[in-house]
Order: structure tokens, then sequence, then C-alpha cells
């Protein structure tokens, strides 16, 4: 097997590996694919250049696998690509006792269906609708409460 197919195997290989660590997390199939490649590269080092050769490409394989890994995280390359936000600012109608009230009057500011955005008294809040779907600037009304979930209906 010539030299250049060996090492082919092996940067192709540590490229979808890389690729899987740092860009698809999660799928495998990258992974798996790259190290059947990597070691097929270094089976096919092992048999045409004897031992000495295979545990050469072993060593430099290695070498260079830890040394872009170590470059990957030091250079800040994970913390480009992660997720910085969090919601835990954000909470379903974080409102106050008695701002809205059973019977309030409001209009739908999205599709309720069967949840969706009203506005009562100048804020907007998360509704879920009775029973039926509600369109979008129509009038409603607050039928009950539950544990901050707001039920409404249209306007009678």
């Amino acid at each position: 097997m010539d030299i250049f197919i060996i090492i082919s195997l092996i940067v192709i290989g540590w490229l979808l590996l890389y690729l899987e660590i740092f860009f698809i997390p999660g799928v495998t199939v990258l992974a798996i694919i790259g190290t059947v490649m990597m070691i097929g590269g270094i089976y096919f080092s092992f048999s045409d250049y004897g031992t000495t050769g295979g545990w050469i490409t072993v060593g430099a394989s290695s070498g260079l696998m830890v040394i872009s890994l170590w470059i990957g995280f030091k250079s800040g390359l994970w913390e480009k690509i992660s997720l910085k936000e969090s919601l835990s600012e954000s909470k379903m109608n974080d409102w106050a006792e008695g701002s809205v009230k059973v019977s309030d009057a409001g209009i739908a500011v999205s599709r309720i269906a069967p949840s969706g955005t009203a506005r009562f008294n100048g804020k907007n809040f998360e509704v879920h609708s009775q029973s039926e779907f509600i369109n979008a600037q129509s009038e409603i009304e607050v039928v009950r409460i539950e544990n901050k979930k707001i039920i409404v209906q249209t306007k009678k």
C-alpha cells in the first residue's frame, strides 16, 4: 500500500473525528467512520512497513491528534461555537397576583391554538384557550386562572 494512501486514511479519519468533537457532537457516525479509517491506515502501515513503521505511524498520528486537540481547545474554538445564552430569566407568566383577574377583557396578540399571546391591561401574557381556536386581534376574556395559567375564551 502506498504511503500516500496510509497518510490519507489517517488524516481523513482524524478530520472526521475532529468534526465530530467540535462541530457535530452526538452524531457518532462520523466518529465511527473516522476511527475505522484511522485503524485501517495504521493496520496497512504495520502490514506494509513492518513493526517499526507501524509504531512510528502510531506515535506520529497520536502525537498530532493530541496537539491538534490541544490547539482546538486552547484557541477558543469551543467557546466560539458553544451556546452562551440561557433561559434562566425567562419564565412563563411571571406576574404579580391581581394584575390579571377572571373576567378581564383583552385582545389576542397571536392566534391562540390552543395557546398563544394576549394583551391585558397593556401587558402581554401567555394564554390558553378553553375549547376553541381564537384568531389574532379577537376580543377575549379570562375564564379562569390555574397556577398562573390563564384560560381564555372569545368575548361574548
